[in-house]
């Protein structure tokens, strides 16, 4: 049975509110936690690093902005991981296109994206933050770093078949990363030293464009340039990586 685009979208969106209403069964208040949590964690941050004096108009709002998009890279890769060993007996016997049970994944983490959107734009109006054109490259960005996730989350869905390691692993190296990529602080007050690095780093480069349209209303054509390479050459090496791997993940499972 071959599968056409409207087969795809209709697979793909029962599978997310499948995730989603399983991430929120028990839960009262339901997806207003995509739009509770990063105000709460925004409140705290903010009391955190009050004392310090940021070179930026509005600390609540920069943090907010890279800690939402940082949430639906690291939310998507990890639930992504165990894609395929969730839906073994789906992924064996049914037709479904192989590749949906990742997607589905990643869309559940962008719709929670939406939903956070919600307290990033509850905040701009708080704090009267002047909206420009270049807010368009905010919804832009959202969607190349969507392709770069999807990429990684391929890798990482792959490998877990194999070895279940790879989940320890990157749950100890999310910790890490967070303080390496500008969400809690600005890139400033990073030694001179780690900034040349971090200002190559993807996870640096799609909420520092974000926060540039949003808050200051410009941008940079070379990082632009590198957040569009970045999500091209994730998202074919992802596909290319599960493509070459799809017949030992089938035998592994």
């Amino acid at each position: 049975m071959e599968y056409g685009l409207k087969q795809y979208i209709f697979v793909i969106r029962e599978l997310t509110v499948r995730e989603i209403k399983r991430k929120y069964s028990r839960s009262m208040l339901g997806v207003f936690w995509s739009v509770l949590q990063p105000f709460l964690y925004m409140c705290v941050m903010t009391l955190v690093f009050s004392g310090f004096t940021f070179n930026i108009s509005s600390y609540p709002a920069y943090y907010i902005i890279g800690f939402t998009l940082w949430t639906m890279f690291i939310t998507s890769t990890t639930t992504s991981m165990t894609a395929f060993v969730d839906n073994r007996n789906l992924f064996q016997k049914s037709k479904l296109p192989s590749e949906i049970f990742v997607l589905s994944r990643v869309y559940t983490a962008f719709v929670n994206l939406l939903f956070s959107c919600v307290t990033i734009f509850v905040v701009i109006l708080f704090f009267r933050i002047k909206i420009t054109w270049t807010i368009l490259i905010f919804f832009v960005d959202i969607l190349f770093e969507l392709m770069f996730t999807t990429g990684i989350s391929y890798i990482f869905a792959t490998i877990y078949v194999f070895n279940r390691d790879i989940k320890f692993l990157w749950k100890n190296l999310s910790i890490i990363l967070v303080h390496m990529i500008a969400v809690l602080i600005p890139i400033e007050r990073y030694p001179e030293h780690i900034q040349v690095y971090t200002k190559y780093n993807p996870l640096y480069i799609y909420p520092n464009i974000a926060r540039d349209a949003i808050l200051n209303g410009t941008y940079n054509v070379d990082e632009l340039l590198r957040m569009v390479i970045w999500a091209v050459v994730s998202l074919a090496v992802g596909i290319l990586v599960f493509r070459i791997k799809e017949n030992d993940i089938v035998m592994k499972l």
